[in-house]
């Protein structure tokens, strides 16, 4: 055997925006021969609403969310050109100048007028441009444009027919609905989730397309492989059951982050699994390595440790590129502490199997290094500190050891005790699921509003029986005059309130023009609907983060410096629920409530 090249090793590189060679992050410098092709449920969408006569479809969102991908797919999809002729068109005629009819000439195929960016119009041209677009008829109009930017033009427009588009953009948010009229459809792709509940999301779509084929052929007949770190996480990922299981706990990785709020676009998924498959590394690195040393170098490069940690070759600026790397850096299930967890990692003998290349650590002070297999846990490190520096080393060299076996229990599912969500810190991420999932029994919704109404009270300072089963509601005007007494200015009983999916929240399930069905949708958040006796509707969507906050809350934990930001749109939730009482809502006097403690209001 020899030291292989592996072309697709270097086509993951295509997408790692430090590489010299990143054209595969951008849609137009694409190479059509390697261009990685994703069915999603917006391209679908797009397919169906050009079949269907629609005249203007705005896609808007974040750089990166493929845009441009969309566009050049309909001109394959729509209008049966090739992928090479469709990049020609669009770079060539996408600035939404041509019309651009099907290749054949099919005149019962609408033609596209396609305006693939505009951020490349100044704020006026783009007004001219837009007014011009919503009055073309006979032909689909496709306007990409950023939220900022699409806002901006709306707004400066005096088009009628702009305003309605900004109006319909607005009422969108609250009503989860695409088009209204089946002609005008705006697709906000800030909603598309890479992850998915079902397990069938982008980011599984992406795995299956690098990881498995005849793509990795040079690897499997390279005697660099026993050692190579790139090709240990294609394998990890990839065989077996335990390789299901680890894409499963990755997809709920990139699920928990979107969860917390962070929008995730295709291109940022698609490098940060370029970087985990590869940590940067080539296949000639990785050569010039073994050739030096064999073994202990590799931990570094485990596709679980460089999720949360950075290797020392790579630069923080570097991978700064990739933002979404950061967010992942919050959830370390390594910084976590579990006795289950740690016991089994600590004591268990043959918990992994030994002389695995992502678990033998190299570790001594100056040139005497030996090799250290963690597959029993710690039992072999035995340095023999003579001082304390050297104690410092060892102890940090244990640590960095433990992290990196509770990184990998966390992607080989060996925690017994607790979800997905639990390994990575949130203590009541399983109810969040349960809700979103929708398969509580009355009892458990019950039992979890009541958690819920505890941990809204603790959060205004109010210490109430376990069995309160109304949301009290203190004056925010009186609250914040004196520190000695607070006035409940509002009770709203437990049955006005609902705990449901955002999906749910809209309304508008089954419909084909709803904003779940034109993007791949995850339900990011719950949804606290509170209906008052006038029949007056509050929502407030709770995230994982805030949720969890709340029931902590609700136990008697409130981190007040952590959760700054959620407590405050929390609190201006209930202040403005308050202040909006009546009589009829409170249903009984107003009385007060002395302060028995800093954080707390004892009911009197």
């Amino acid at each position: 055997m020899a030291r292989n090249i592996s072309k697709h090793v270097e086509r993951l590189h295509r997408y790692l925006p430090f590489s010299p060679v990143h054209e595969q992050i951008y849609e137009e410098y694409q190479r059509s021969d390697d261009a990685l092709d994703l069915e999603t449920c917006a391209l679908r969408y797009l397919l169906r609403a050009a079949h269907e006569n629609a005249s203007l479809v705005v896609l808007t969102g974040d750089a990166g969310h493929g845009k441009t991908h969309l566009c050049r797919r309909l001109l394959q999809d729509h209008l049966g050109y090739t992928q090479a002729e469709a990049r020609k068109l669009l770079n060539d005629s996408c600035d939404g100048r041509k019309s651009i009819s099907h290749k054949s000439g099919d005149a019962a195929v609408t033609p596209l007028r396609i305006y693939k960016d505009f951020s490349e119009f100044s704020i006026e041209r783009a007004v001219e441009e837009i007014v011009s677009a919503v009055d073309i008829d006979g032909e689909l109009v496709i306007v990409c444009a950023n939220e900022g930017r699409l806002r901006a033009v709306l707004e400066r427009s005096p088009s009628e027919k702009c305003k309605a588009l900004l109006e319909r953009f607005h009422q969108s948010f609250s009503d989860g609905v695409a088009t209204v009229d089946g002609r005008s459809h705006i697709i906000n792709l800030n909603y598309q989730s890479v992850a998915a509940q079902n397990n069938e999301g982008i980011v599984e779509r992406i795995l299956h397309e690098w990881l498995s084929g005849t793509r990795w052929r040079a690897c499997q007949s390279c005697d660099a492989a026993d050692g190579c770190p790139i090709w240990r996480n294609r394998m990890m990922l990839f065989e077996g059951e335990l390789g299901a299981i680890r894409r499963r706990k990755l997809d709920a990785l990139f699920a928990a982050t979107e969860r917390l709020g962070v929008v995730i676009t295709i291109r940022e998924a698609l490098m940060a699994i370029a970087y985990l498959l590869t940590g940067g590394l080539t296949c000639s690195d990785t050569h010039a390595r073994l050739a030096k040393i064999a073994l202990g170098w590799q931990p570094d490069y485990a596709f679980y440790n460089l999720l949360f940690s950075i290797p020392p070759e790579i630069s923080r600026d570097k991978l700064a590129r990739i933002p979404v790397l950061g967010e992942f850096r919050r959830l370390d299930p390594g910084r976590l502490a579990d006795r289950a967890v740690d016991e089994r990692l600590i004591n268990e003998q043959g918990l992994f199997g030994s002389e695995q290349i992502d678990i033998v650590f190299r570790y001594g002070v100056g040139t005497k290094k030996t090799l250290v297999d963690a597959a029993n846990g710690i039992d072999e490190v035995i340095g023999n500190p003579r001082n304390k520096k050297e104690r410092r080393l060892e102890a940090a060299f244990i640590c960095m050891i433990v992290s990196c076996l509770r990184r990998r229990a966390y992607f080989d599912d060996i925690d017994e005790y607790g979800s997905s969500l639990d390994r990575l810190g949130f203590a009541h991420g399983k109810s969040f699921q349960a809700v979103i999932r929708g398969d509580l029994q009355p009892t458990q919704k019950a039992a979890l509003k009541t958690r819920l109404l505890a941990g809204l009270h603790a959060l205004q300072g109010l210490q109430m029986i376990p069995s309160q089963t109304n949301l009290l509601l203190v004056d925010p005007a009186f609250g914040s005059a004196t520190s000695h007494a607070a006035i409940v200015a509002r009770k709203i009983p437990q049955k006005s309130m609902k705990l449901i999916p955002m999906r749910e929240s809209w309304g508008v399930d089954g419909s084909v023009w709803a904003m779940p069905s034109a993007v791949d949708w995850l339900d990011r958040h719950i949804v606290l609907r509170i209906t008052l006796s006038a029949g007056e509707v509050h929502n407030y969507c709770f995230d994982l983060m805030s949720f969890d906050c709340v029931l902590r809350a609700g136990s008697g934990s409130v981190a007040q410096e952590f959760y700054a930001h959620d407590l405050r749109k929390m609190l201006n939730f209930l202040g403005r629920l308050a202040e909006g009482g009546d009589a009829e809502d409170v249903g009984i006097p107003l009385f007060l409530a002395v302060r028995a403690s800093p954080y707390q209001w004892t009911m009197v």
